[in-house]
């Protein structure tokens, strides 16, 4: 049954997309070249980068699968949060330093510079593939099934709607657009999830009453035999590789951190980003554990969260909740489609078609792209329709791009000897390897050996186990293979001192070709140490765990 609404509620709502829309349009009108269309002309300031790597992580879908699993696993789910923190340190302190230096548009592009255009090729159209099939469908069909729940609008004319409008802005706007809308759109969410939060505990009574009444849901750090979050599995096996993956290697995440005005902007930017994640759960994971605690026998699990809208809020501040979970919807689709059209027109494209387009013809075949881009996954969405759980579903096809690119990335950077042939045979090979380590039971019983294997697909299990397979393989050709030169290599290897050293070349703006004596020296100043801030963060995390076991 859908909401109602008053004039004050819609007054607001038509209000917030109005400013949405004009304020990223505005802020995004000076793009002349493909760096402005795709990178936002490398001009982010730390904040932007911050509440924009926020805003494109929390979709509609990650709201309604992180409320609905939080209604069946209770807080543990927020662990899938937490570990997201360890994902922003190794993108901060392993990756970032060598794409900001390397001044790469998109991640494939760094593939190339590390092995060779076959791995880039893979790879682009890999993650092109991934956000058609995957990552695009999740976030549309959270938004589709909110808009159901709360408007009573059909699903698929809802889908159609919003399809739409994130379509127009994002495609006259550019990465510009997409991020400062982001900064909106992140504030909006977090105060909006601390209303529901507050308002559910007043329907139930006070915290005390809601201890007492969801204490079995409230233990971050379930058994090790627990199907689907036991915390050690969770913390560090399967979900901690898709976030590793996530966090570091996807470039709907890294194109923020490729669009800020230094490293130091893009490094501290990230830092701050796990501060936000610190507040996450307890803002858009708790509200499935209090809808629990009204109602234990509410089903489908998936629809907790708009339920407890229903429930709980009332009139005149539905208005700011329909902004909430529209901005969550539209802040990862516009970055989803955004980073598709980079990869496109840049990898695709100008690398292998064209590559002597001009910057307007880039940008104008990033923006037709994103028009069909929508129009294919509008029709892939219609299939997840009935989808038992829509987290399940973002994490399983999630490891299985998770587990070669996480592998040739992490190997790459780690490791000089590590050859163009071996990065190019692992991610090709690496879908069949995840295949059978997830149907492993199956495959043991077809060929005879009963009662092997995982009795589950669960990626918390076979995950890490494929992870194995995959880094063997990728060791043993690298072995068999010749590596490329030192020289060749040069800048592109990991060491203690391109990631650790705080000194004034971080501060180098991208977005200045000279800089004035005032801005060339360097200060320490403690709170802009984002190593700080950092281990400020982790310290947060590891107490906030401990207290919550």
């Amino acid at each position: 049954m859908a909401l109602s609404y008053n004039w004050i509620d819609l007054s607001v709502f038509f209000v917030y997309i109005v400013v949405v829309f004009c304020f990223g349009i505005y802020m995004s009108r000076k793009e002349d070249t493909a760096e402005d269309f795709f990178l936002a002309g490398r001009r982010l300031p730390w904040f932007a980068v911050a509440l924009s790597l926020f805003a494109t992580n929390i979709s509609s879908g990650s709201l309604i699968g992180l409320a609905g699993g939080a209604f069946r696993d209770g807080l543990a789910v927020g662990i899938l949060e937490w570990g997201a923190i360890l994902g922003l340190f190794i993108l901060a302190y392993i990756f970032l330093p060598y794409f900001q230096r390397r001044r790469v548009y998109t991640l494939p592009e760094f593939l190339e510079q590390r092995y060779n255009l076959a791995a880039r090729s893979i790879f682009a159209i890999a993650m092109l593939l991934y956000e058609i099939v995957v990552f695009l469908p999740f976030v549309l069909y959270g938004g589709g099934v909110v808009v159901e729940e709360m408007f009573g609008v059909p699903f698929l004319w809802g889908l159609i709607g919003i399809a739409t409008f994130v379509g127009i802005y994002t495609i006259i706007g550019g990465l510009g657009a997409v991020v400062w809308t982001d900064v909106i759109q992140g504030i909006v969410m977090i105060v909006s999830g601390v209303v529901v939060t507050v308002l559910g505990l007043v329907e139930l009574g006070g915290i005390d009453a809601f201890r007492e009444k969801a204490a079995d849901k409230l233990h971050v750090c379930l058994a090790a035999d627990h199907e689907r979050f036991p915390f050690w599995g969770t913390m560090f096996g399967g979900p901690f590789l898709i976030t590793v993956f996530y966090w570091c290697l996807n470039q709907t995440i890294v194109q923020r951190t490729l669009g800020a005005r230094s490293e130091w902007d893009a490094r501290m930017g990230t830092m701050c980003a796990c501060l936000i994640k610190l507040i996450l759960p307890f803002v858009i994971v708790l509200p499935g554990v209090i809808m629990f605690a009204l109602d234990p026998g509410f089903e489908p699990a998936d629809k907790a969260l708009p339920e407890l809208i229903q429930r709980v809020v009332p009139t005149g501040l539905s208005g700011l909740l329909i902004a909430a979970i529209l901005a969550a919807l539209m802040s990862s689709a516009d970055s989803s489609l955004n980073s598709w059209a980079t990869i496109f027109t840049h990898d695709i494209y100008h690398r292998l078609i064209d590559p002597e387009a001009s910057p307007r013809r880039l940008i104008s075949v990033g923006r037709i792209a994103i028009a069909c881009l929508l129009v294919v996954v509008v029709v892939r969405t219609t299939f997840l329709s009935g989808i038992q759980s829509i987290l399940q579903f973002l994490l399983t096809g999630a490891a299985y791009m998770s587990g070669p690119v996480v592998v040739v990335f992490l190997l790459g950077v780690l490791w000089s000897r590590a050859t163009s042939v071996a990065a190019v045979v692992t991610m090709l090979l690496s879908p069949v390897i995840c295949y059978a380590c997830q149907n492993m039971k199956d495959i043991c019983d077809l060929f005879g050996f009963a009662g092997y294997g995982f009795s589950q697909s669960s990626t918390v299990y076979w995950l890490p186990l494929a992870m194995c397979f995959i880094s063997l393989l990728m060791i043993v050709v690298s072995l068999l293979t010749e590596p490329k030169s030192p020289q060749a290599l040069k800048g592109l290897i990991w060491s203690w001192r391109d990631t650790l050293t705080f000194d004034s070349q971080l501060f180098n703006r991208r977005d200045i070709e000279t800089m004035g004596e005032s801005e060339k020296r360097f200060i320490y100043l403690f709170w802009k140490d984002y190593r700080l801030v950092g281990a400020v963060a982790m310290v947060l995390m590891i107490a906030t765990i401990w207290w919550l076991r």
